[in-house]
């Protein structure tokens, strides 16, 4: 029964939120109240799962754990930034162009990293499956479009050659977009059985 509550209030405000949207602009009052809790309750979640991370880091460090140098390097940046930011104000240009000085080196590393995992799975995928048409298809087009993305091919005043390029480069953006509303239509598609209990007959 306690699983089950959970559900029937997710199922309800599900319902009510649909039921809602449909009937507005009568409803938009409503509708901005129930969203301004729910951004509380969600801030309010987020700092205790914050509260929760630091303390863990800070137990961590206290008792010399294994790997505390970690929690402390966390520890050090979190309360610089924290701190910077309650004086300076997060809306500060200086206090931006900071964030972004340490943040984009971060991230372009992390984009790094997931280049060469995913190449290492494309070259486990070729090292078990062998050559197929499905393995060089896929080899031929990474290479095309890597090829094609990297800027070589310009032919100057030949306009329609340099739309057709521009076409092709938007290829994978098109990909990148249907994946990402296969995913949607899942996550739709789930959000549905929630609110209808499937969930619930099917365990």
């Amino acid at each position: 029964m306690k699983d089950r509550q959970g559900i029937i209030i997710t199922a309800v405000s599900g319902i009510f939120f649909l039921v809602a949207l449909f009937f507005q602009p009568r409803t938009s009052v409503i509708l901005n109240l129930v969203i301004n809790w729910t951004i509380i309750l969600s801030s309010v979640a987020l700092l205790v799962a914050f509260v929760r991370l630091i303390a863990t880091h800070m137990r961590h460090i206290a008792v010399g754990r294994r790997g505390f140098l970690f929690s402390l390097v966390f520890f050090a940046a979190f309360a610089t930034t924290f701190i910077a930011g309650m004086f300076m104000g997060e809306g500060n240009p200086e206090y931006l162009k900071w964030i972004r000085a340490v943040q984009l080196p971060i991230e372009t590393a992390v984009l790094g990293l997931l280049a060469l995992v995913l190449m290492s799975l494309a070259a486990k995928v070729f090292r078990e499956r062998g050559w197929s048409v499905l393995t060089i298809s896929f080899g031929t087009s990474t290479l095309f479009f890597l090829f094609l993305n990297l800027g070589f091919l310009k032919f100057g005043n030949n306009t329609g050659l340099d739309k057709m390029i521009i076409a092709l480069q938007r290829l994978p953006v098109i990909g990148a977009r249907g994946l990402l509303i296969g995913i949607a239509l899942g996550a739709l598609v789930m959000g549905l059985r929630v609110l209808f209990g499937q969930v619930v007959e099917n365990e």
